[in-house]
């Protein structure tokens, strides 16, 4: 017969072996589940990189506002900001090498 004390233990390593493959589970899941780094968005106001450069195609400059670029329509192309040295995520072009846009420039 199993002693109080064996049943125990194996109880307990029973419990943390499902915890942790549930925990590995979850961490599967939610990485494939995780949107792509980069999104880019299209319904509000981005911040310009910087006061000079041009807003991207389907993008325009807010009245007395050069800092920003408001979308023009429900149909502008999603952008970010593209860090220097990095290159755009998947589905986005590179314009102006300050933008990432899913729209070709």
């Amino acid at each position: 017969m199993v002693s109080q004390h064996i049943r125990t233990r194996l109880l307990i390593g029973g419990a943390m072996a499902l915890f942790n493959m549930a925990l590995i589970a979850g961490l599967a899941i939610s990485t494939l589940s995780m949107p792509a780094f980069a999104q880019g968005q299209n319904r509000n106001i981005v911040e310009k990189p910087s006061r000079a450069v041009a807003c991207p195609s389907g993008w325009r400059t807010p009245d007395g506002d050069t800092d920003r670029c408001e979308p023009m329509g429900t149909l502008a192309p999603k952008i970010y900001a593209k860090k220097e040295g990095e290159s755009c995520a998947s589905g986005y072009h590179e314009v102006y090498r300050l933008w990432c846009s899913t729209r070709k420039p």
